[in-house]
């Protein structure tokens, strides 16, 4: 009996403290909110959320259907131009077979240099599809970041009129009402407004 009353003793203290701290707290809090009501601000008890599907969004934005072609033919430029280097290497290559094969060279030093050209240009070939690969990267890059900014600029205008509090990515939420999606409006306006520029 004597063990159970310190036990009981700390936990009354424990919810007297408890309890105090709580009454004053919300005292603070409520002050808190009364200041703030004073000074003009407003504290916003809801806020509203929206959110994007980014993939469908750019299936149906034509300014991103524009950027696309670029990059596709800007790479099937780069293609073309890689190939017919190597399509030139290749018959190079194989005429230098050829001559060893007829042991058509004045002497084996005109053979080695001309091997060692090949082989150097074979680098060269190398080096030019890597530079041509990342090139196309970076432009590629690039035009993404035009595209989200021209997006992300967009939406700022966007909101002035629908004052939602946050625009998600549909990606990265596990779970969201189709009634905040607003893909297919954001679309809309992008394209309305991608057609007048143009």
């Amino acid at each position: 009996m004597q063990k159970i009353q310190p036990v009981i003793l700390g936990i009354v203290t424990i919810s007297v403290v408890v309890l105090f701290i709580l009454h004053f707290t919300s005292t603070s809090t409520s002050n808190l909110k009364k200041e703030i009501k004073n000074t003009g601000k407003n504290i916003q008890t809801s806020s509203t959320i929206a959110y994007i599907n980014v993939d469908s969004l750019l299936k149906k934005y034509k300014y991103y259907e524009e950027l696309e072609k670029k990059i596709t033919q800007r790479q099937q430029s780069m293609e073309n131009d890689l190939n017919a280097r190597m399509t030139a290497f290749e018959k190079e290559a194989e005429a230098f077979q050829h001559k060893v094969e007829n042991n058509s060279f004045i002497s084996k030093e005109s053979a080695q240099r001309q091997q060692e050209e090949l082989m150097a240009k074979q680098q060269n070939l190398y080096k030019l599809r890597d530079d041509l690969s990342m090139q196309l990267a970076q432009e590629t890059q690039n035009l993404e970041k035009q595209l989200m900014d021209t997006v992300t600029n967009f939406l700022k205008q966007f909101n002035r009129n629908h004052q939602y509090s946050y625009i998600l990515n549909h990606a990265a939420i596990l779970y969201g009402s189709e009634t905040m999606d607003i893909t297919d409006t954001v679309a809309y306006w992008l394209n309305k407004r991608y057609e007048e520029k143009k």
